[in-house]
């Protein structure tokens, strides 16, 4: 039963700033971050809901890439989609603003 992994504007432009931001040190690190976390992103389309939920937001689920880089996300069983919500660094004091359920 596979699911279809749809990429939120939110996390795409928030993974190109991360990527942008790894270049300017490191061009090929940032192209293998970037991959990874799409790929990562896209095994979604199986067995969606391996990674833990967010506690403050049950039907926020997330995984962390990269050592620092967190990945919302959300599984939508009734529509067999997983929509990927947002791509956070985790050093940063702040969470993101998510979508409510």
């Amino acid at each position: 039963m596979d699911f279809k992994v749809v990429f939120r504007d939110s996390f795409l432009e928030d993974l190109e700033q991360i990527v942008k931001l790894i270049a300017h040190g490191d061009p090929m690190a940032a192209r293998k971050l970037g991959e990874s976390i799409v790929r990562t992103a896209e095994s979604l389309s199986f067995f969606p809901e391996r990674y833990p939920r967010v506690r403050e937001r049950l039907g926020i689920r997330r995984f962390v890439a990269g050592k620092y880089f967190k990945v919302f996300y959300r599984v939508v069983p009734e529509a067999k989609r997983v929509e990927i919500l947002r791509c956070w660094d985790g050093r940063r004091r702040t969470d993101p603003v998510l979508p409510q359920d």
